[in-house]
């Protein structure tokens, strides 16, 4: 099968097999060689070839011929068949015939008579080149011209059905502006009802939790009101935290949420934890088992918030649906293949439970907002939101969070989360051992107006500061507040921003556009647990910011740094055995396992046995037992004990005497 045909035209035979012989050496069995001795058999051979559907790339021709000179016949072709390529042969022919064939028949060369075999071969070649070069554009331009054809005819349907459907848009657009202003209006009622709801608990959790924090400073409390003062303040504390995460809420779907990263200490979080939820298991008689493996840091880099509700939310999950058996939480440290950083840790968290269970198709949209389980929905507890913020949570975090779960066996939720090792060293001051019982002499005497509607807060902060030796007075909204300024001169005001008939934040305005009033110290103290307000209530003039429930110690500290005050100390130790405060502080860090094994396996074991069932009297009486020799365990484990950490009591005994702890024991009863 030829490609194509190529046609040579001269009146002499003998150039033409010549020229045939020429080109077969060129190109080969690959093209036709078609000869023609005149122009009107040249014009024969294009009609046949044209019937037969041969292309023709490229015709010779000779220029001197009787009849039809061979310019004629280009002209002759060009106007049926543009596209082939035509080369003339010339001997004497005029340069004006030339010029005639280029203008009108788009000549592609001319050759001059006797030709070089290695020039007509290079023309050739590039005429047939460039002719299969032309087609192939005047297809792909065809295609393109097909396409824009049917895109026009596509155009012209598109734009009769975008003229029907704007209008149907127009409809809809109303619609959804309509709906959008109704969110709006939500979000904002909801805002708003956020703000009320933080002010309106936040204020009487201020005055449980610092009243409870007045009385514990009062020494003359027995050891068991002591206690139960404690029970007042972490569950006050817990509430706080409980406000706070429904708070978060309202930021996760504001999507202002972001990781608040510091250094913590793990274990005591899963002791808090632990402490926190045994009521509740030992009121549903369940087991609950917190396993943590040997290597699991201490001390680590993280949103210990975030950690806690997830954990919170989990658990209390577990506790919630599970109607018998135990429920586990275990902690481990997960291996990485690689890690950019060496100090990062991968930790892997389980909390596996012997409840109902969850189906296949219920797990798909477990952790979709406003989604619940059938056992979520007949309990009727929670909105379904509980699971979706832990994800949101546990992927800031640099985790995920999946479960696996079997229909009347139980359900496993685990989630994995980056941290970074830290030392103890790293952790934020905790509470001190130094409770503040006055004003060191040789001090100004310092004025301080307080101003606060709330009657309970206003007396708190009242007892707080006249108990240290300040002058204090109070006003119960702004105009109270600018006229005892202004007759009284105060130091420092301690300023609430939402009263009634002036707020904090008109007082506070104008106090600080005086120049007497650039060098009162401000500092407000409200409810609002909003970030975004303590900005707003900076840039009116208050020189520092309060949240309530404030612990006693914030508020000296704010004191110190903006007035100078110094205070008299008072060292606060933890219980002796004998219930009286050790003359020298526990030495934490050097108890070990190892420092147990002083005592016998028996012994060890009842210290198991009363830590597991948090009864700090029981291990009051076995610290007791304790030689006079070995002082700094009983001190350390007295420490523990009056700190309720039982959990920690209870991992020293298992890694003293393994053999004659009895794992078995539920600790909860």
């Amino acid at each position: 099968m030829f490609k194509g045909a190529i046609v040579c035209v001269d009146d002499q035979k003998m150039v033409l097999i010549g020229l045939r012989d020429q080109l077969i050496r060129l190109v080969g069995d690959e093209y036709a060689i078609q000869l023609a001795e005149s122009g009107k058999e040249a014009l024969e051979i294009f009609a046949d070839l044209e019937r037969e559907g041969m292309e023709i790339p490229l015709v010779i021709c000779d220029q001197i011929m009787p009849k039809m000179r061979g310019d004629e016949l280009l002209i002759a072709l060009h106007a049926r068949y543009p596209t082939t390529r035509k080369i003339l042969l010339t001997g004497d022919a005029s340069m004006n015939a030339v010029i005639n064939a280029v203008n009108r028949a788009n000549l592609y060369r001319y050759i001059s008579k006797p030709w070089d075999e290695e020039d007509l071969g290079l023309t050739v070649r590039e005429a047939i080149r460039s002719y299969f070069q032309d087609k192939q554009l005047n297809e792909q331009n065809e295609a393109l011209r097909r396409v824009n054809q049917d895109l026009e005819l596509l155009n012209a349907s598109l734009e009769q059905r975008v003229d029907f459907r704007t209008g149907e848009l127009m409809e809809a657009n109303q619609h959804l502006q309509q709906a959008k202003e109704a969110a709006e209006a939500a979000n904002l009622a909801k805002s708003t009802f956020l703000a009320n709801m933080s002010h309106e608990l936040r204020t009487p959790l201020n005055a449980i939790l610092g009243f409870t924090q007045v009385m514990s400073g009062d020494s003359s409390i027995s050891s068991e009101n002591r206690q139960y003062l404690d029970i007042i303040q972490r569950s006050g504390n817990h509430l706080l935290k409980l406000i706070n995460d429904v708070l978060d809420m309202s930021r996760i779907e504001a999507g202002r949420i972001k990781l608040e990263e510091k250094s913590f200490d793990l274990y005591r979080l899963l002791n808090d934890l632990e402490l926190m939820l045994c009521l509740k298991a030992e009121e549903n008689q369940l087991l609950l088992i917190f396993e943590r493996a040997q290597q699991v840091p201490q001390y680590i880099t993280g949103d210990e918030n975030k950690l806690r509700q997830v954990l919170l939310n989990l658990l209390g999950n577990a506790l919630k649906f599970t109607q018998q058996g135990s429920i586990i939480l275990r902690v481990k440290v997960e291996k990485k293949e690689q890690s950019n950083l060496q100090n990062t840790i991968n930790l892997l968290f389980e909390v596996e439970d012997t409840g109902p269970g969850i189906n296949a198709e219920e797990m798909e949209l477990l952790f979709e907002a406003f989604m619940q389980a059938k056992n979520s929905q007949k309990s009727q507890a929670g909105a379904g939101l509980g699971l979706a913020i832990s994800r949101k949570f546990v992927n800031l975090m640099g985790g995920d969070i999946t479960v696996d779960s079997v229909v009347g066996k139980g359900s496993t939720f685990r989630f994995n989360i980056q941290a970074s090792l830290a030392e103890a060293s790293d952790l934020p001051e905790q509470s001190s051992r130094w409770r503040i019982i006055g004003l060191a002499p040789d001090q100004p005497v310092y004025r301080l107006l307080i101003v606060e509607d709330n009657w309970e807060n206003s007396l708190l902060l009242l007892k707080l500061l006249s108990s240290l030796g300040f002058e204090v007075k109070e006003a119960k909204n702004g105009w109270e507040a600018i006229a005892l300024w202004e007759s009284w001169n105060p130091d420092l005001i301690l300023m609430d921003m939402r009263m009634p008939v002036m707020n904090g934040y008109e007082a506070t305005k104008r106090i600080k556009a005086t120049a007497k009033g650039q060098a009162t110290v401000i500092i407000a103290v409200t409810s609002s647990a909003f970030e975004e307000d303590r900005s707003e209530i900076l840039s009116i003039g208050c020189d520092d910011f309060v949240r309530k429930p404030f612990q006693d110690e914030i508020i000296f500290a704010k004191l110190a740094e903006h007035l100078g005050v110094r205070y008299l100390y008072q060292e606060i130790t933890a219980q002796s055995i004998a219930s009286k405060p050790p003359t020298e502080p526990a030495k934490l860090d050097s108890l070990t396992p190892n420092s147990l094994k002083v005592m016998p396996k028996e012994w060890i074991a009842q210290l198991y046995l009363a830590a597991s069932m948090c009864r700090d009297d029981l291990i009051l009486e076995l610290l007791e037992q304790i030689p006079q020799t070995d002082t700094d365990l009983a001190k350390a484990l007295g420490e523990l004990n009056y700190n309720f950490q039982f959990e920690e009591i209870m991992h020293l005994t298992e890694f003293a005497a393994p053999d004659s702890v009895n794992y078995n024991i539920n600790y909860l009863t």
